[in-house]
């Protein structure tokens, strides 16, 4: 082959071409497997992500149930329901023009504000009823962002809302709005024959309120006797929801969440459309249908707007809730990485086949060999084998000095390393303590709930505040209040086992984790020992300066089940151990 070349062109020639074909299989081969890496690393990404969004929903529904079973069972709702029924049966007919006449058409606060009116001063029983109770539950529903909240007597009538929409002083079961789904789920929850039960309704368009989207939540109101008294239901606020679904965290920039019901119609705002969503946007894709279908999974496909995504999808079940939740990001946005790189090999190719065609003549065959090995050795760094050992000779031309910048490459490498090792760990921990932060804390916690809930573990948490550090941190200045967390962190590690968990929440914050707990007590123990290593003089330029710990102990799960609820069980039960002196531990008493 190639017999009548001499020597001088045959092997620059032989050199291109097979470097050509070489660096041409590498860079396919790369990028074959990075792509393939990419799109995997995409997919469980993004249903770890939807996973986390399916979680966070479901607990948004549940502390929307148990708010509403809460706030049936209390005494405000049951006196007020028997308080309106009673004053309903002295009004006289017609009661819907009465009632709406005195709170709608002569209120005077205008459409959306006429919550705001709190007694029409007219003398009557339902008046003075609506006097005594409707700021307590105008306060409540603006704290918890729901639309509104409606009280029933047993027989239908509507005999109080907040809002003071059109649907008020009727009645649901015969009335002009007998056929919405405030209806449906009123009749549903006074069907069912459990007392305590929560019952919720999808998303449907409500006329009275404006024919908005509205999703409706509510139990029977019972007394002392446990005798039904009536109907409690809340109107579900959509902003929650789409606080849930529209997190863009892990996100990038294309990526969105949502929701969709079995009509195909988006139960939360999309993220890329103004105004509202919900009810309006059909989901008519590929994600949707098998989601549907009851399947989980993720695909490349092409969205309600058109645009190729990477689709995870999964259903999602809450009482008589049935959606589908799914996590898109852009095809476009997950593949970049890879077109930026096929750009760089393909520069980077070209100059490689410039500079062995320019330079190819005066190359011998005694460096074939080392570029060669040099070849296996990249190979072998590109699949972060950085334990390779690199031969580096003494030679001074081209071929040793690739040689010294592999090495330099593979020192980098290890040193990305090392600094990646370091980022993480920076990321999960208190950088002045070294202790892990408050994100790692609750994580770690969240761990410990779930195997705790498998074995039937119970595991203490200590909530505990410096008492006497603001002191010293006035008066000598943050260095030396930087000094003193230190010094706590590492007396707080010396008190406890090594099966223990401490962490620092920030400022003179920190929480101490207790699991394996030998005895009833044991936990009382380790936290007497906290305070006697944390109770310290602090001595500096003539003046003392005593600094102790008060210290809040909630118990898992008996005190709470969640980590944001035992966090905030132990800083209360902290509270009144600073409110008792200081210097002392309490356990959480509801």
């Amino acid at each position: 082959m190639f017999e009548n070349l001499n020597i001088t062109k045959k092997f620059p020639i032989v050199m291109i071409v097979f470097s050509l074909i070489s660096v041409l299989v590498t860079a396919s081969i790369a990028y074959t497997n990075a792509s393939l890496q990419l799109k995997k690393m995409t997919e469980d990404k993004l249903f770890s992500l939807l996973e986390s969004r399916k979680a966070t929903l479901h607990q948004h529904l549940t502390n929307v149930s148990n708010d509403v079973i809460f706030h049936s069972q209390t005494p405000s709702v049951i006196n007020a329901v028997i308080a309106f029924s009673q004053a309903w049966k002295q009004i006289s007919s017609p009661r819907v023009e009465q009632l709406q006449a005195t709170y709608i058409d002569h209120n005077p606060y205008a459409e959306g504000q006429k919550r705001a009116f709190l007694y029409a001063d007219n003398n009557t029983l339902y008046d003075e009823q609506h006097k005594k109770y409707h700021p307590d539950f105008l306060n409540l529903t603006t704290l918890n962002r729901y639309h509104d909240l409606f009280l029933f007597d047993t027989q239908g009538n509507l005999i109080y809302t907040v809002a003071k929409e059109r649907d008020f002083a009727t009645n649901i079961l015969t009335g002009e709005w007998s056929k919405t789904n405030l209806a449906e789920l009123y009749r549903a929850i006074n069907d069912d024959s459990q007392l305590s039960k929560v019952l919720i309704n999808d998303f449907n368009l409500y006329e009275p309120s404006d024919n908005k989207a509205a999703s409706f939540i509510g139990t029977k109101v019972y007394n002392k006797d446990h005798k039904v008294i009536g109907t409690l239901i809340l109107q579900m606020p959509i902003e929650p929801l789409n606080s849930v679904m529209q997190v863009t965290a892990g996100m990038g920039e294309s990526g969105e969440t949502y929701v969709v019901g079995k009509d195909k119609l988006m139960r939360s705002d999309s993220r890329f459309y103004s105004g509202r969503s919900i009810l309006r946007t059909r989901v008519d894709t590929k994600s949707v249908n098998a989601a549907i279908r009851g399947e989980s999974g993720v695909h490349v496909i092409e969205d309600y707007r058109g645009v190729s995504v990477y689709s995870a999808y999964a259903p999602f079940d809450f009482s008589q809730l049935q959606w589908e939740i799914v996590a898109e990001i852009d095809e476009q946005e997950v593949m970049q990485p890879i077109y930026q790189m096929n750009y760089f090999l393909f520069i980077s190719t070209s100059i490689v086949v410039i500079i062995i065609m320019l330079f190819g003549y005066l190359l011998s065959v005694n460096i074939a060999r080392p570029i060669v090995d040099m070849t296996k050795t990249m190979q072998q760094l590109s699949d972060n084998d950085l334990a390779v050992n690199i031969s580096v000779s003494d030679r001074k031309d081209e071929v040793g000095l690739m040689a010294k910048a592999l090495q330099v490459f593979k020192n980098s490498a290890i040193e990305r390393d090392k600094l990646q090792q370091q980022l993480v760990f920076l990321a999960n921990h208190d950088s002045l303590t070294g202790l892990p932060s408050r994100e790692f804390a609750a994580k770690h916690i969240s761990s410990i709930i779930k195997l705790c809930n498998i074995e039937n573990n119970k595991f203490a948490l200590l909530f505990i505040d410096l008492d006497g550090f603001k002191l010293v941190n006035d008066t000598y200045g943050h260095k030396e209040g930087d000094f003193l967390l230190k010094e706590v962190a590492s007396r707080l590690k010396d008190c406890v086992r090594s099966n223990d968990f401490v962490s620092r929440l920030g400022g003179d914050e920190f929480i101490v984790m207790l699991t394996n707990l030998e005895s009833e007590n044991h936990h009382l123990e380790i936290t007497n020992r906290i305070l006697s290593k944390i109770n310290f003089s602090y001595a500096k330029d003539n003046k003392e300066m005593r600094v102790t710990a008060s210290i809040g102990i909630a118990m898992f799960p008996d005190d709470a089940a969640s980590v944001e609820e035992l966090i905030k069980a132990a800083d209360s039960a902290m509270y009144q151990a600073k409110a008792s002196g200081k210097s002392c531990s309490k356990e959480y008493n509801i």
